[in-house]
């Protein structure tokens, strides 16, 4: 079984980049990632296998919710651009 890990932020109705997630990548080959975001709004998701390597940008969410299967790495963090002041939230699984 699973549990549900909310990427953090002080303040989710800004832009913000969020602190990592970090995963374990034994017995898992993806994680299920959901976003919930209004119109103007974007997530980005970005991952990266180790502290000494750029995250990169795995998977680009605009204007509405989405959820989707994602490559397991170990290390994940989105950044959100709010332009509609309303919440932005996303988690995925553990």
């Amino acid at each position: 079984m699973s549990s549900t890990q909310i990427f953090d932020t002080a303040d989710n109705t800004v832009s913000y980049v969020s602190s990592s997630v970090h995963q374990s990548p034994y017995g898992n080959r993806s994680v299920v990632f959901q976003a919930s975001l209004s119109a103007g709004d974007t997530v980005v998701l970005q991952a990266r296998l180790m502290p000494s390597l750029p995250f990169v940008d795995v998977l680009t969410v605009t204007d509405s919710g989405a959820m989707h299967e994602v490559v397991l790495a170990t290390e994940f963090r989105i950044t959100v651009t709010n332009t509609s002041g309303d919440p932005v939230v996303a988690a995925m699984t553990l």
